[in-house]
């Protein structure tokens, strides 16, 4: 865990292979849109490209489409 912001469990999300990608050269790259990951204690989860971004979704969760 990176940081507890407001009740959310923000972490970046490399270790989640689900999110990592094979190319043709053997290199692993990663969606940037999910780099970030925040989990509530009700388990649900929200993605972002920063930290800052997620932070934003926290606060202003009508803005972002669920």
């Amino acid at each position: 865990m990176i940081e507890n912001y407001k009740g959310w469990d923000i972490t970046l999300n490399w270790d989640n292979k689900d999110y990592l990608q094979r190319s043709g050269s053997e290199n692993y790259f990663f969606n940037k849109k999910e780099k970030w990951i925040g989990v509530n204690l009700n388990g649900a989860k929200i993605y972002g490209s920063s930290l800052k971004e997620i932070r934003h979704i926290i606060d202003y969760p009508g803005l972002y489409k669920k």
